[in-house]
């Protein structure tokens, strides 16, 4: 019995013994990794290839900002964020029909006669909140534009439209306004209806004019279906949250036989299929009363997002983008150190053997871009997490685009530090010659 517990310690001993070493190697590796990490992060010749990188990309955005031809270019510098890449990815998903919002359709009404008319049926069934996306500059005709006049007057709960125009560039501000006709004259609920139209992510609640703040239609829709004042001053924009939805659309010829869908409901009254109101957005050109939608029902879910910006979106895109070119500049060391070992093997066992032949092939420009492909694939999956998970958004552009510049600006990095060692050999000679 005695013997048997002693022999019991002696492997419990052993095994001890054997587990210590194996953990300090696996330590001792670790600490080598990170010290090969460290090293790498503060490589010159690593920090000079990000530094380039970035440099690449302003002069692009100079160029392409500053040339008609290249606007295309301009806006695709404008921002890629990681609520592209979700709501991408959400379009596969089957989409939910919305129960609170919904369309009434007047895109083949022309007469305004019959535009009142369809917006006194909508009125008299009773829905929570009505946004009229149409705005009639001047009058057109008599008897039409009278009794537009008069639905318009009898409307409690609707909020009309008017456009901001004219830009001033310099000044950053609109320097015009476009109402309807009536509007003063029954001092009508009115909200603008700008957007972003090189890629609407974000719906404006707030802009301003000579010193006055203006609220957009969303913000006064918000202030009827709350039924208190909206603070558009200190909330100037908002995050469109595009998970695809269906927001159903009734023709005006069909508002009776809809009537459920209606009665205690939002309705946005105007243009379903217009042409020229096409915006672009993350999941597509939607047609801009749909746009109106996604930004209402984002309001009314209160789904916040958190966007990272300002000096600490720039550090992080930075460590990010300088770690990205580091791995990227490993590989290619990696691959450039193996073939050196084998250009110390003898020339008849290294030339046509599998080992060289791998080793020329995985070195190719073809085999060092699908690393960074894959790279910003990770970062990119990375960026869907964030905001699938915590809601987090933030602009993928740069981190992506010194991505993909990193093998051209390392080559510059490389002529600079050649022709640099070159000129400084030159001096050297010239003044020990002198």
């Amino acid at each position: 019995m005695h013997q048997a517990r002693h022999t019991d310690t002696s492997l419990q001993h052993r095994a001890s013994s054997q587990g210590k070493p194996h953990f300090r190697r696996t330590m001792q590796r670790v600490k080598t990794f990170l010290s090969r990490v460290l090293r790498a992060l503060i490589r010159p010749r690593n920090i000079a290839t990000t530094a380039v990188s970035f440099l690449f990309i302003h002069l692009i955005q100079v160029v392409a900002f500053n040339t008609d031809a290249l606007n295309p270019v301009a806006r695709a510098f404008q921002g890629f964020s990681t609520t592209d890449i979700f709501y991408d990815m959400m379009l596969t998903a089957p989409a939910d029909t919305s129960n609170a919002i919904v369309i009434v359709d007047i895109t083949k009404l022309h007469n305004r006669d019959s535009i009142a008319l369809a917006l006194e049926e909508v009125d008299a069934l009773e829905p929570a909140a009505i946004d009229i996306d149409v705005v009639f500059e001047y009058p057109k005709e008599q008897a039409g534009d009278l009794h537009l006049v008069g639905v318009a007057a009898t409307l409690s709960n609707a909020v009309f439209s008017f456009k901001m125009m004219d830009p001033d560039r310099e000044r950053k501000e609109f320097t015009r306004q476009v109402h309807s006709f009536f509007a003063q004259e029954l001092g009508l609920n009115e909200g603008f209806v700008n957007v972003d139209r090189s890629m609407t992510r974000n719906i404006p609640l707030c802009l301003e004019m000579q010193g006055k703040a203006y609220p957009s239609v969303i913000a006064r829709m918000m202030e009827v279906l709350q039924d208190e004042p909206f603070d558009y001053q200190n909330h100037k924009s908002e995050p469109i949250d595009y998970e695809p939805t269906v927001f159903r659309v009734i023709p005006f010829d069909s508002i009776q036989q809809n009537a459920r869908y209606i009665t205690g409901k939002i309705v946005m009254f105007g243009g379903a299929y217009e042409s020229i109101d096409m915006l672009y957005t993350p999941i597509g050109q939607k047609h801009g009363i749909e746009v109106l939608c996604y930004a209402l029902k984002t309001m009314l879910e209160k789904k916040q997002q958190t966007n990272c910006t300002g000096w600490l979106y720039w550090l992080i895109t930075l460590l990010i983008a300088h770690f990205a070119v580091c791995c990227i500049m490993a590989y290619r060391s990696f691959m450039g150190r193996k073939k050196e070992e084998l250009a110390n093997v003898q020339p008849t066992k290294a030339i046509g053997s599998p080992k060289g032949i791998a080793i020329d092939v995985f070195s190719t420009t073809f085999f060092v871009s699908m690393v960074v492909f894959l790279i910003m694939v990770a970062y990119m999956i990375v960026g869907y997490v964030l905001f699938d998970k915590w809601r987090i958004n933030f602009d993928l552009t740069p981190t992506l685009s010194v991505m993909a510049l990193s093998i051209i600006a390392n080559e510059f990095v490389h002529i600079a530090i050649k022709h640099s060692h070159n000129i400084i050999r030159y001096k050297g000679k010239t003044n020990s010659n002198t």
